[in-house]
């Protein structure tokens, strides 16, 4: 077989997801998120926002950014917003966690799964732009999304971040790091560009080299440029986002 092991980056619990996917396959899983997360009491850090959000009406945007977006983000939102505005999925693995919990998803991108693909959606749909009092309400952790917000206020939209969770670096796994050192193939999955950043700059030297000497796979071509910059083996490019799409992709490579 090509690989023996693959290192997943993948937050929980889609990384275990992928695992249970890949293990049968013959192949050895490493799971190393970057962060893990946890929600924050939006409503008592952004009290002003929050007063004003039954008030966005039917011509705002809600976006949600991520999975954990909506998990942490439903249940602190008001219901009148969640039912007035157009309820914004960034990606296909957000709108499942929408759908699931019987949100209705009224904007997604046409293409792609990043700020810039729903940026573009919104510029090629009249029925959405904004009209002079029009809110964008991003659902996000501190610090993330600027682009998408900067994009929307250029376009005219007024555009709020509403921080429903936060992310704390996620604890090295060192057995398993240990274990890629004796890999007789390895193939590491990227599906976020802080991801790939933040293990960079974390995991001990030995393990991050070893990392780039093996092949990459990575669900975009913005992350394909990013990842050039670390110098793998190869990298390969997976047709979407999803664990379905990564086991394709992977099911094609071995």
């Amino acid at each position: 077989m090509k690989y023996s092991h693959v290192f997943i980056t993948r937050p929980q619990p889609e990384s275990e997801e992928l695992s249970a996917l890949l293990t049968p396959l013959g192949l050895q899983c490493v799971i190393q998120p970057a962060f893990t997360y946890a929600p924050l009491a939006a409503k008592a850090l952004q009290k002003e926002l929050f007063a004003e959000l039954d008030q966005a009406g039917s011509e705002a945007l809600l976006i949600f950014t991520s999975p954990r977006a909506v998990t942490h983000g439903l249940s602190q939102l008001p219901d009148g917003l969640l039912f007035q505005a157009r309820v914004t999925a960034i990606g296909p693995a957000t709108a499942k966690a929408l759908e699931a919990a019987g949100i209705r998803v009224d904007v997604r991108p046409r293409k792609g799964y990043t700020s810039e693909a729903l940026l573009e959606t919104l510029d090629d749909d009249s029925f959405l732009q904004p009209s002079v009092r029009a809110r964008a309400l991003i659902i996000a952790a501190p610090g993330g999304r600027r682009k998408l917000f900067e994009g929307l206020k250029s376009r005219g939209w007024k555009p709020d971040m509403v921080m429903v969770y936060e992310s704390t670096p996620a604890k090295l796994d060192k057995p398993g790091l240990k274990s890629l050192q004796g890999a007789t193939g390895l193939l590491c999955v990227w599906t976020s560009a802080n991801a790939m950043k933040a293990l960079s700059q974390r995991l001990p030297p030995a393990a991050w080299f070893r990392l780039c000497q093996g092949e990459w796979l990575v669900i975009s071509e913005r992350l394909r440029r990013l990842a050039r910059a670390y110098g793998p083996a190869r990298i390969h490019l997976s047709q979407g986002p999803g664990n379905t799409d990564l086991l394709s992709a992977i099911r094609g490579l071995v």
